[in-house]
């Protein structure tokens, strides 16, 4: 399987760190947040990843290179403006001729990605975790291993990580649209996605608060 990184975003909410560079080489650990997701996809025996590209990319291009060096091939798309979370996986689509993993490049988790699947009969497989404080209220509900937009079930928080066939993206035509507002959300409507909970580490980290938080932790492992 072959896998998709988000990583094209302007992550404005980490000022002043984004003004001059891309939000996933935030170094937690030691280490950028995007090599993080890398060595993670690697264990998860993925060795090709696309990644698609536009505030200061050539920061992470020049960090990444073609990643020999991680023992993976790593091709670039490279966004002259923002296209959105959809936009940016439908540029890059030709990569892909069957189910490919998506995930962000300003995550970390210890999600093992090496057992994520499809079923036939769905078009997305959406992992979820438990609300974190940024997003008390959820987003999702799950019921018999099937995504519902339900806010009178319990409600869990889409971690960003997914498996999508490409066919979930045919006929679509405009450029700019975002992944689950415009594409993931009408398919759970018809039933077309599936899910699963994850209760172990993930970390979003949307404030220079939520990595220094993170960094400590993992600077003492």
């Amino acid at each position: 399987m072959k896998a998709f990184m988000l990583a094209a975003g302007k992550g404005k909410r980490l000022l002043p760190f984004t003004e001059d560079n891309p939000k996933p080489l935030i170094k937690v650990g030691g280490m950028s947040l995007i090599e993080h997701n890398l060595l993670s996809l690697r264990k998860s025996n993925i060795e090709e990843v696309v990644i698609n590209l536009h505030h200061f990319g050539e920061k992470i291009i020049n960090l990444l290179g073609d990643g020999s060096r991680y023992g993976m091939k790593i091709s670039y798309s490279i966004e002259k403006e923002l296209l959105g979370t959809g936009g940016g996986i439908n540029k890059a689509l030709h990569h892909f001729d069957e189910p490919f993993l998506v995930l962000s490049g300003d995550t970390w988790s210890k999600f093992n990605m090496k057992y994520l699947s499809l079923d036939p009969d769905v078009l997305a497989h959406m992992v979820l975790v438990p609300n974190p404080e940024s997003n008390f209220e959820g987003d999702v509900a799950l019921v018999d291993g099937r995504v519902k937009v339900n806010k009178t079930l319990d409600q869990y928080t889409f971690s960003g990580i997914s498996i999508l066939s490409p066919e979930l993206f045919i006929n679509k035509e405009v450029e700019k649209f975002e992944l689950w507002k415009d594409l993931l959300m009408p398919a759970t409507e018809a039933d077309l996605v599936s899910g699963e909970i994850y209760h172990g580490n993930f970390k979003n980290l949307n404030t220079l608060e939520d990595v220094e938080k993170l960094d400590c932790i993992l600077s003492e492992e």
